[in-house]
């Protein structure tokens, strides 16, 4: 629909702030674009118009990223973003004035008038450079940049524009915070984003940038981007050529500036400050130094962010401006805590016995709610549970399709006493409710982060626990492929149950062959070197290893490894550049250290195993700990059969397959037994 469809009321409120929307421009995710007439003192303005109906967009969006981008655009003013010239709120809908960009966007441009010359593509890139400087010394990152979202003045001056996936990049504490949320378009993804673990949002823009520069320069992607693992594999192997039409023509110094903003490691990739200071802007010298505009605003922001770091260091000076936007940012949070459900949600869960109480956690694509249940038909006692709620039209769709499913199958076929125990599974359109149970300790991460590190006793028994659990798992030949701190939850009695089967799989084919993973997954301070190597890994061992870094964390309060930059990490793995800590290295027994070592063994073949760590000497130190429980020996044993059973069949299908083909004649003889009026011989 392209018409704007306004009550009477709207279009007196809009006509009396001196606005009328003319005509369609386009439309986003959520949101429509108008081309708007702004008469003041007898002068026309055009403008354009944003119009967001809260009522039609998903609430994720309109509670989370609307308040956001809201709060982002009055606190921008640069020369090379685009201005805001009002924000409204009438009902349900958002009015966002701003200043019309008349060539359209740059994706536009490119497919009308073909690649952009190296020397316009210079100055565009510059500029849009000086707009990402600006935002990320306010500490500010876009997340959303595109060619679409490149708009073009009169006089074919860029602006970046739609802040709708923006946020801020530090926490309270003045801190650098990880983003988790897979935003943005994938052509323009970041590798990092691809991988699906949180990252530093900063140099996401500036991939994403070089992205923008290729396509002026080339008019084509860089990358293939219909399959994501096929672009994550592109990006990672900078597996990008210049169109042969322009590689020739194009300066050293171009290139170079494409090459280190597609650098697949964060660490190593051109920021804003690098770009402009680079040998290819300096190729016009007209670029190299700033205007009085320019130099105003990026000023304003260093003062800005100077202002910011002296309240954060000292809250009691928080006020004006400043502390009203911290309280605006507070409530969005408190919304953003509440699980809206419709009535109708809210009747089928009640139908049930279930009672939504208040929310608790947040991962990637769900968030974890404290729930009661108790049996309609019974009068059982109230049970208190746990419940994961996802929304799957806010989640990826690669992860709605592929792993959200794996996850749910993992979930009705594990049953072990240290594995979460899943209480039911339902869905309700477009959400999926899993109820589990609650863990009253919470997760070993904030038991660490609040008691210290654990004692070598204590944390014995929770190794033995996870590795039970994990022995199980294996023998149904699925690996979890994200153990970490976060994932061990603890129940009323202190004992360890591992959770989260998002990246869980299955290790073998149909024909129960060894299946290699190719999915970077799990979290970067769990990956197993073979995972970082980027190449098809076997799954089984990188749970041996992310379990050793638990175990070292249990030990040490601390990671074995610093994971800022995965080359670095790769390195200090392979070359076991990890100690325990010296405040703890006297204290643990030299078993404990062995084992650890072992698990923190580079080569996965060389690795331990699961099952020798159960019977390791460490865990024989307490010898409780070599009697299994009933329902420890039980579980397993069913594992156990089931492979079995899985084995026989296999057996029993290629059997059958085997004498069928027995009974068929050699090929040879079937091309040769045709007779002369054209039938098939007897052999049919």
């Amino acid at each position: 629909m392209t018409e704007l469809k306004s009550t009477t009321s709207e279009e007196n409120t809009l006509a009396s702030k001196g606005y009328k929307l003319l005509k369609y421009l386009g439309e986003g995710a959520y949101a429509k674009v108008y081309l708007t007439e702004y008469l003041k003192e007898n002068s026309k303005v055009s403008l354009a118009c944003k119009v967001i109906e809260t009522a039609k967009a998903p609430k994720d969006f309109v509670v989370k990223f609307l308040p956001r981008e809201i709060d982002v655009l009055i606190r921008l003013n640069h020369p090379h973003l685009i201005h805001v010239h009002s924000i409204f709120q009438r009902k349900t809908k958002y009015y966002i004035f701003m200043r019309y960009s008349e060539n359209g966007d740059l994706l536009g441009y490119i497919l009308k008038n073909g690649c952009v010359s190296e020397n316009q593509s210079r100055v565009w890139l510059r500029q849009l450079a000086l707009g990402l400087q600006y935002l990320h010394e306010l500490e500010i990152t876009h997340r959303d940049i595109k060619s679409e979202n490149v708009l073009l003045t009169a006089n074919f001056n860029v602006k970046l524009s739609d802040f709708g996936f923006s946020r801020f990049c530090i926490d309270e504490d003045d801190q650098p915070i990880l983003s988790e949320t897979y935003c943005g378009s994938m052509s323009y993804a970041a590798p990092e984003i691809l991988r699906g673990k949180p990252y530093l949002p900063k140099p996401t823009d500036l991939w994403s940038l070089g992205v923008v520069l290729f396509v002026m320069l080339n008019k084509s992607m860089p990358f293939d981007d219909t399959r994501m693992k096929k672009l994550y594999e592109q990006q990672m192997g900078k597996k990008y050529r210049f169109r042969s039409r322009v590689a020739g023509i194009l300066s050293l110094e171009c290139k170079s500036v494409v090459k280190h903003l597609l650098e697949p490691d964060p660490g190593l990739r051109y920021n804003s400050t690098q770009i402009l200071k680079s040998e290819w802007i300096a190729m016009d010298s007209r670029l190299t130094t700033l205007n009085a505009v320019e130099e105003a605003a990026l000023n304003r922001a260093k003062e800005g962010r100077k202002r910011l770091s002296e309240i954060h260091k000292n809250p009691a000076k928080k006020q004006g401006d400043i502390w009203e936007d911290t309280q605006r940012t507070s409530s969005y949070r408190v919304l953003d805590n509440d699980l809206r459900l419709s009535g109708s949600e809210q009747l089928t869960l009640a139908s049930r016995g279930y009672k939504i109480i208040k929310k608790i956690n947040e991962g990637s694509y769900a968030k974890v709610y404290l729930a009661e249940y108790r049996n309609p038909s019974k009068s059982d006692k109230l049970v208190t549970l746990a419940c994961k709620v996802i929304d799957t039209n806010t989640a990826p769709k690669d992860f709605v399709k592929k792993f959200l499913p794996r996850e749910i199958d993992m979930l009705i076929k594990l049953n072990h006493p240290h594995l979460v125990h899943t209480h039911s599974i339902f869905q309700r359109r477009y959400k999926y409710f899993i109820f589990l149970r609650f863990m009253e300790h919470g997760d070993l991460l904030e038991y660490i982060l609040q008691n210290g590190a654990v004692q070598e006793d204590q944390a014995r028994i929770w190794t033995r626990q996870l590795s039970l659990a994990i022995q199980y798992m294996h023998e149904l030949e699925i690996a979890h492929r994200d153990i970490k701190c976060e994932n061990v939850l603890l129940t009323a009695n202190k004992n360890a149950k591992l959770s989260d089967f998002g990246f869980a799989r299955t290790c073998v084919d149909k024909k129960m062959k060894d299946v290699h993973s190719e999915t970077f997954c799990g979290s970067l301070s769990y990956t197993a070197p073979e995972i970082l190597h980027g190449c098809p890994y076997i799954p089984k061992p990188t749970d041996i290893w992310s379990l050793g870094v638990v175990v070292y964390v249990m030990l040490n309060r601390a990671m074995p490894f610093e994971d800022k930059h995965i080359k670095q990490l790769y390195q200090a793995q392979i070359n076991r550049n990890w100690r325990f800590r010296s405040r703890y290295a006297d204290t643990l027994s030299d078993n404990c250290k062995r084992l650890v070592a072992l698990m923190l063994e580079p080569n996965y073949q060389n690795r331990i195993k699961v099952d020798q760590i159960i019977s390791s000497e460490w865990i024989a130190m307490d010898s409780r700990l070599l009697e299994w429980t009933p329902q420890e020996t039980l579980a397993f044993k069913k594992a156990k059969e089931e492979r079995s059973h899985l084995q026989k069949k296999l057996e029993s299908t290629e059997l059958i397959k085997n004498e069928k083909e027995s009974c068929l004649p050699e090929k040879s003889l079937v091309t040769n037994s045709i007779d002369v009026t054209g039938s098939t011989s007897s052999w049919y």
